[in-house]
């Protein structure tokens, strides 16, 4: 039964018979055959079958959220015989948010990989709203990133917040921004955002500056003019336009000694990072996600802790 309902899984993810037998190394004649079985076994149509694609029915709905489930409880208890066994064939998968992945993350990942050299870790980067679903799918055992304003409403989820820390605008060196002593968000507004995809509490400030960016059609994020899928590449953009950047300042202090960046001296209070550790309430830690979350918070803290209380101003190099 769990190869049929692994069948059925692989024709969710693939909508096409063809290339769920690929994936799943078997023939497309096997593929099929085995989804009548499992038609048959339930008594009820599981797919429509469309020039489109191939779709879930209803019944075959509740079929596929059982077995995601049931691949969970078995991942769990995969976990549990690991854990019996320490470090010697433990795993971590990750999920990260894109900006905080380019920040302390690595310095984790690192550091973790020097006490327990045998964990096997995979990292994700995804969207800091996609974080909450892939948990609750169990497509990762930690998720790392931006809170989401309804995580109180998933009480399967256990948060352990991380420290606010400052964020802040940059811009090139040389941009008009940089001989304004203290330029105003209207005054920043005037020039497009190059950045990832922000929380919607950045609307807060950017919501009335339409260069900036807009709240997106969805309501879930606030989308900036110039939408980056990381931080180098808002860098290179930045570097060459008059386009605005927004990052933590531990981040930007490392790339304040580059002469072609500056820190714009503009807070306000929702300018801060609201970070989160989360995982499954219900769900038993591997020893890697165990050791990865304790040093998440020593790496978390270095990497910020290296920011002196002197802010990097516009134009100006950081002393080393």
């Amino acid at each position: 039964m769990m190869q049929l309902l692994e069948y059925a899984m692989a024709l969710e993810t693939h909508r096409n018979f063809a290339r769920a037998a690929k994936q799943l190394g078997v023939s497309q004649p096997t593929l099929t055959r085995g989804i009548q079985e499992l038609e048959r076994h339930f008594g009820a149509k599981l797919f429509d079958r469309t020039r489109q694609g191939v779709f879930p029915t209803a019944p075959g709905a509740i079929v596929l959220n059982g077995a995601r489930k049931i691949t969970g409880c078995l991942d769990d208890l995969h976990k549990e015989v690991q854990a019996s066994q320490g470090f010697h064939r433990a795993e971590l998968k990750l999920g990260v948010g894109p900006m905080v992945a380019q920040t302390w993350i690595p310095d984790a990942v690192v550091s973790l990989l020097d006490r327990h050299p045998s964990v096997e870790i995979h990292v994700a980067t995804y969207e800091w709203w996609e974080l909450v679903p892939r948990l609750l799918d169990r497509n990762i055992e930690l998720a790392i990133g931006e809170i989401a304003p309804d995580i109180t409403n998933h009480s399967e989820i256990t948060v352990q917040k991380l420290p606010q820390r400052p964020v802040r605008f940059f811009c090139r060196t040389g941009h008009p921004l940089t001989k304004i002593r203290l330029p105003s968000i209207k005054q920043i507004g005037e020039y497009a955002m190059a950045s990832t995809k922000l929380p919607l509490r950045a609307g807060e400030h950017f919501g009335g500056t339409r260069a900036l960016g807009r709240l997106s059609p969805n309501g879930m994020y606030f989308e900036p003019q110039i939408s980056c899928p990381t931080f180098d590449v808002c860098l290179q953009i930045i570097k060459s336009s008059d386009s605005i950047g927004i990052a933590p300042l531990a981040q930007l202090s490392r790339i304040a000694t580059n002469s072609d960046f500056a820190v714009l001296p503009f807070d306000a209070p929702s300018l801060r990072t609201n970070y989160g550790i989360m995982h499954l309430r219900d769900r038993s830690l591997s020893p890697g996600a165990k050791a990865f979350k304790e040093q998440a918070v020593t790496s978390e803290n270095g990497y910020h802790g290296q920011v002196g209380s002197e802010e990097p101003q516009p134009g100006r190099k950081k002393r080393k």
